[in-house]
């Protein structure tokens, strides 16, 4: 089966969609499948990526194209264009990933016109607080999906949901397409044998701390404007409390929320780090004592994820779209999107090591169960079987 997945960048500080995809299609290759990456070579924030473009590279055995870009702010691409429409019949099925910028909207709507089967995966880009909160932009927005999103939801194969709560929060586009829900996966490789602890309160100067840990990208939808007043109230019970809000800045808002700090005097008790991979992210998860994601929109969750498999209890919001797994299998707390409710829980758990420890436990349990990527590409292989048979 010869498969292209199709996004408008593979950055990799633009957050968990480049990530889970990076995971996914080397999982496919190992599965048997052929497959295809068609992108740009953006960078996040800005920038373009160290790679030569119009050229297919061949990475952990997936062919990736990387084209370079004419106009960043839509990511329209000329070489991208003229390749798809070269090379789109070539394949068994279009993998969409996101919406509202060109490569992903104008493949799909080729596929569609060549009655190519395709999949969307939306990435949470359908929550209907993203409709509310909008930047200024909004009604440019709105006609971009109405003209031209929007059908191409309609016509698709199959939408990709990676959790109900994001296909219950589609509903009111009244969407009349198929859709499955398959979770995003993590490879357990990096989380089988977890590094001793140490390192990572030693890099940030913590110590024996009670420590608290944010990782994301620093952007408002990730609710820091939550988490600051919500540390502020614990620093009041637990003096010694440390707090890590680690990820990469987006646009000014990574110093917005250092003034938060600042006007708090929390300045000597939280600590910025701009971006972690490999074993430096997984060390981070084995020091916290507690992992803290307030969003008021989150499709998934991939760090809450990585958190559980390294035994890290988690303090989520209601708006995180996993929260009920999370909740059903005891690693962690949900709360409303509320600093009180939120200071609360992590005092709940700060205080209380042995249910950190019971919550941690059955976090790893469920993250391997559930979110590890065999079982994973297997079931969406099924998935692509179905829809390229009713084509």
């Amino acid at each position: 089966m010869k498969v292209l997945h199709v996004i408008s960048a593979l950055a990799p500080r633009s957050g968990g969609p480049t990530t889970v995809l990076k995971a996914l299609t080397r999982q496919q290759v190992q599965a048997g499948l052929d497959v295809t990456i068609c992108t740009t070579n953006l960078d996040h924030p800005q920038g373009t990526l160290d790679v030569t473009p119009n050229a297919p590279l061949l990475e952990d055995g997936v062919t990736i194209w990387y084209f370079s870009v004419d106009f960043p702010p839509l990511v329209i691409s000329r070489a991208l264009w003229r390749w798809a429409r070269q090379s789109l019949n070539k394949f068994d099925l279009v993998h969409i990933h996101g919406l509202y910028r060109f490569p992903p909207t104008y493949c799909a709507r080729l596929a569609w016109q060549r009655s190519i089967p395709y999949i969307i995966m939306p990435h949470g880009a359908l929550d209907p607080y993203l409709y509310t909160k909008s930047s200024a932009s909004v009604c440019l927005k709105r006609l971009y999906e109405r003209s031209l999103d929007l059908p191409n939801l309609h016509h698709a194969s199959a939408i990709h949901y990676t959790a109900e709560d994001e296909r219950r929060l589609a509903s009111f586009l009244d969407l009349r397409t198929p859709s499955f829900v398959l979770p995003n996966g993590i490879d357990w490789g990096p989380f089988e044998h977890l590094p001793e602890p140490g390192a990572f309160r030693q890099a940030t100067g913590v110590g024996a701390a009670p420590l608290v840990l944010f990782l994301g990208r620093l952007h408002q939808v990730k609710g820091l404007d939550i988490l600051v007043p919500a540390f502020d109230q614990v620093r009041r019970d637990l003096p010694q409390a440390r707090l890590a809000i680690v990820g990469p800045a987006n646009d000014g808002y990574a110093d917005q929320v250092r003034d938060w700090t600042r006007a708090r005097g929390l300045e000597q008790t939280v600590v910025f780090m701009e971006f972690l991979t490999g074993a430096n992210l997984v060390q981070a998860y084995v020091d916290a004592d507690v992992f803290v994601l307030p969003s008021y929109t989150e499709s998934f969750g991939l760090t809450v994820v990585e958190s559980m498999a390294c035994e890290l209890p988690v303090v989520i919001s209601q708006h995180v779209n996993i929260h009920h797994e999370v909740a059903a299998e005891g690693a962690g707390l949900v709360t409303a999107c509320d600093p009180d409710e939120v200071a609360r829980a992590i005092l709940e758990l700060l205080n209380n090591p042995e249910r950190r420890r019971r919550m941690g436990e059955s976090g790893r349990r469920a993250a391997q169960r559930r979110y590890t990527w065999p079982r994973i590409v297997d079931l969406l292989t099924e998935e692509y079987r179905g829809v390229i048979e009713r084509a």
